[in-house]
């Protein structure tokens, strides 16, 4: 048996999406003949499951690892699971890809599989059956007397039709969860790559910038299935950019007859796409706006300007459609000037699109992409250990930057998340912080976030959060009642 390991943590929805790395993987191995299982755990459950995996004795593993904290769980479920068996511990994804050298050099890893790896899983499945040497793999980095081995890059899989998942590895359920009024949602990804250059993306070196895609026929079919066997009534669509080739993308909509969340260049919405979206019934996009500086949109090569992101703003307001915007702050040469620009574009986005929300993350400099060199030379310092790229992180934001103060940035994103929200009269309060550039001692936020726990423990509905908010405001602000600690 082999076994195929996704870990995310838990603290997040993201333990929610499905793991299509090791699903992808694990339905080529499976279609030629393998015994394969596949686990997808957080990492508070890594004592169990390493014990749960050494039982069914394995022949080998595979851990699909992306950069973040995933490579940090990935890491120490390895150490792990060594202590407690000889089998041959492999990882695959896109951090290993992106720092073959690196990882490889760790102790508790056996091999690598670099790129896409459902040809090379195949291969390497077999010449380990068979006792057989794997020299001269595609794709595969080892250690050889002493020695490491980078075996030659693999082309791109172009034709993805002859590599459909087997969606029956998993218990989808598991995966299912709610989104933008709809009760079960999936993650889905309908094609790989993107054609851009933008600088800070890892698709410029791991999908050579190029696109691909399963077919208008194979989408419905998968969409077909997974809504009858599972009763999905939304999909989220996980492309890196699903919009590359608009005919097939509205063609897919069309197919699956589903509501669908969408990430969308902001440069390629107009009044016609933007009619298009209402038309699918897309009830969330997520686009990408990037900076509020001229300078910054070039510096990353996204081949836009802000007066075009404002006027697909108007045409996403105009037709009334709901969108998450994108923004990174602590791009390396930014300045404060600049960080501004980028504060003041997320307030004019918001009165233009009483629809928008926001997501604003710090710069993180990921391996492989383009920008990574220039962020070595303005004074970051890459992990030395694979580990310890777990604070490369784009959702829990613990990265410490030697240029731009990351939690200021969190602080400016939860105002914006909040203020997004239109939480009636403290909407003037956040507003009052926003326009004022005032993120300091962010009392409001806390007290918010506390509230939000409390209510989903509880179950609250949205009045009783709402009057707790209203009433905790008021000790706080005016000293009505003092606080209980």
């Amino acid at each position: 048996m082999i076994a195929l390991i996704h870990i995310n943590y838990s603290d997040d929805h993201s333990e929610k999406i499905l793991p299509l790395g090791i699903l992808s993987v694990g339905s080529a191995l499976k279609r030629a003949g393998f015994a394969v299982e596949l686990f997808a755990f957080t990492e508070k459950e890594i004592d169990h499951f390493s014990k749960e995996i050494v039982a069914r004795n394995p022949e080998w593993i595979g851990i699909s690892v992306m950069t973040g904290s995933q490579t940090r769980h990935s890491a120490i479920f390895s150490k792990v699971f060594r202590k407690l068996s000889n089998a041959p511990i492999v990882w695959g994804g896109i951090h290993p890809s992106l720092m073959p050298w690196q990882c490889i050099n760790e102790e508790y890893i056996d091999y690598l599989m670099i790129g896409e790896g459902e040809e090379t899983v195949l291969e390497f499945a077999r010449k380990i059956q068979d006792k057989q040497s794997i020299d001269g793999i595609k794709g595969l980095a080892y250690k050889k007397n002493g020695q490491v081995v980078i075996g030659e890059r693999r082309p791109l899989i172009q034709n993805l039709d002859q590599w459909r998942i087997d969606f029956s590895l998993l218990d989808l359920n598991k995966f299912v969860y709610k989104q933008g009024g709809y009760e079960r949602v999936l993650a889905y990804k309908s094609s790989r790559g993107c054609p851009f250059r933008c600088s800070f993306c890892y698709n410029l070196n791991f999908n050579e910038s190029k696109w691909r895609a399963w077919s208008v026929k194979s989408v419905a079919e998968d969409m077909a299935f997974i809504k009858e066997r599972y009763r999905i009534d939304a999909v989220k669509f996980y492309d890196d950019n699903f919009f590359v080739d608009k005919k097939r993308a509205f063609d897919v909509l069309e197919a699956i007859n589903l509501p669908a969340h969408v990430e969308v260049r902001i440069d390629s919405i107009d009044d016609g796409l933007a009619q298009k979206l209402k038309h699918y019934k897309c009830f969330d996009m997520l686009i990408g706006v990037e900076s509020g500086s001229n300078r910054l949109l070039k510096l990353i090569s996204k081949n836009f300007t802000i007066e075009r992101t404002m006027k697909s703003v108007a045409s996403l307001a105009k037709y009334n459609l709901p969108a998450v915007y994108s923004t990174i702050v602590g791009l390396p040469t930014e300045t404060k000037e600049e960080l501004d620009e980028t504060i003041e574009l997320m307030y004019r986005i918001y009165k233009a699109h009483p629809r928008g929300y926001f997501t604003l993350g710090a710069y993180l400099p990921y391996p492989g992409s383009a920008m990574y060199q220039t962020a070595i030379k303005e004074g970051f310092l890459p992990p030395q250990i694979t580990e310890d790229w777990g604070s490369i992180d784009r959702f829990r934001q613990n990265f410490k930057s030697p240029w731009v103060d990351v939690k200021k940035v969190w602080r400016i994103r939860e105002y914006f998340k909040f203020f997004s929200y239109h939480l009636g009269p403290l909407n003037k309060w956040f507003e009052f912080r926003i326009k004022h550039r005032f993120f300091a001692v962010p009392l409001d936020i806390y007290i918010i976030e506390f509230l939000a726990g409390i209510a989903i423990e509880e179950k609250w509905g949205v009045g009783k959060v709402m009057r707790k908010i209203h009433s905790l405001f008021r000790r706080v602000w005016y000293k009505d009642i003092p606080l209980k600690t």
